[in-house]
């Protein structure tokens, strides 16, 4: 029933949060190279976020389709379930599916996305003590989000437990992947 859904997420989503990953790594290796000089690499991290961000709202579009229901009532079950090691990242699959519509229409976003458009992806250094402890880069730059109400939320965290959040439905819903675990923006996730 979901197998549209799986398909995309071992033929599209994990590969493109490997290549978000490369790109994040990238990044730091300009910055470290020159603190001054790393557009290009901005650049190409916050594509390949956003690129991942399309195609995880994707898997939303797949499962409402084989489930005969709205993309937004899958993201609603999908919600609760986005936590690793039992620590809920709130709003995670909000800020993908922000991002994945920021970066196909740029805005005015839909009155439910935390986000108002593109120019709410950045790429820089977010500081130290914002979002989660152990989230994401330790300094640097990396791609975050900056949300409507004034905070703001890395990438590298929204990625993974999103992905924690669909192994856990998919797994409710009956759904076997070939594979035990993924590592997913260097933590390895359970999909069982």
């Amino acid at each position: 029933m979901l197998s549209r859904t799986v398909k995309h997420l071992l033929e599209n989503v994990l590969p493109a949060a490997h290549d978000y990953v490369a790109a994040e790594q990238a990044l730091s290796e300009a910055y470290q190279r020159n603190p001054t000089a790393f557009t290009a690499e901005a650049q190409l991290a916050k594509r390949r976020a956003a690129e991942v961000a399309i195609a995880i709202d994707g898997l939303a579009d797949r499962a409402a389709t084989a489930l005969t229901t709205t993309p937004d009532n899958v993201r609603t079950q999908v919600a609760p379930l986005c936590a690793i090691n039992g620590v809920l990242r709130d709003r995670c699959i909000d800020r993908i599916c922000a991002v994945a519509n920021a970066y196909k229409h740029d805005g005015p976003l839909r009155a439910k996305h935390p986000i108002v458009s593109a120019d709410d992806i950045l790429a820089t250094g977010l500081g130290y003590g914002l979002d989660g402890y152990g989230v994401g880069k330790y300094s640097g730059v990396e791609v975050f989000v900056s949300q409507k109400d004034g905070t703001s939320w890395k990438m590298l965290g929204d990625i993974p437990w999103a992905l924690a959040g669909w192994f856990a439905f998919l797994a409710r819903q009956g759904v076997t992947l070939p594979e035990p675990a993924y590592t997913v923006c260097n933590i390895s996730l359970p999909a069982r």
